[in-house]
Parts: structure tokens; C-alpha cells; sequence
């Protein structure tokens, strides 16, 4: 039996070459886009060394009833001394490299004191 009997009609020339698409030039210029984190929030806990818990609110819609609900969500931020932030603070935290296990970001301003 002849190999184009068996391969079919696409493969029946025997000069028939791979052609190589070149690659694109434009693959190696991609710009990677990210989405800017920054997150604003109420200091709740300065009792670590280095870190602050950051209460975050934000309008959610309720998932059978549509009405918008407050979702708390806190988050572990590094603080590094420099800003002498305290509990009840409104802070701005800016996303950053992993730190340790839970910390995400850091202070990036202190927005407004507490009262």
C-alpha cells in the first residue's frame, strides 16, 4: 500500500514541507497591565510589630434581593513606624509583593486622624 493511500489526500506529495510561522515580534514588547489595589479603610488593631489590621467597606448587591449590603473585609498591612498610625485612623493601603502570609500591602497615608 502506498503511505498516501493511508494518510489520505493531504499527504499524498512527498515534497510537501512545514511551513514555520515566524514569530511575532510584537509577543516580546507585551506591556503588562495590572490592576491598581488601593484599598481605604479604618485601622482596628496597631497590636503587631510592623503591621496594622485595616477594615475595608465596601456596597455589595445582595444576591436574591439586589439591595445593596456593607461587606467588611479586613486586611493585614505592613506599617513600618513612619506614619504613627493609630486605631480608628481612615489610612490608604497600596498593593504590594506578598510579605508573609497575609500581608499584601502596605501604608501608603494616613487620610484622616482619629477624633
Amino acid at each position: 500500500m502506498n503511505a498516501s493511500m493511508l494518510r489520505g489526500p493531504a499527504f499524498a506529495s512527498s515534497s510537501h514541507v512545514a511551513t514555520v510561522r515566524p514569530a511575532s515580534s510584537s509577543r516580546a514588547s507585551t506591556v503588562v497591565v495590572r490592576a491598581v489595589q488601593d484599598l481605604k479603610g479604618k485601622v482596628v488593631s496597631t497590636s503587631m510589630q510592623q503591621s496594622v489590621v485595616v477594615a475595608v467597606e465596601r456596597l455589595s448587591p445582595h444576591g436574591q434581593y439586589f439591595k445593596r449590603v456593607r461587606i467588611t473585609k479586613k486586611y493585614v498591612a505592613h506599617d513600618d513606624g513612619s506614619l504613627g498610625v493609630g486605631v480608628g485612623d481612615y489610612v490608604r493601603l497600596e498593593g504590594c509583593r506578598p510579605l508573609s502570609k497575609n500581608k499584601r500591602f502596605k501604608l501608603a497615608e494616613v487620610v484622616r486622624k482619629a477624633d
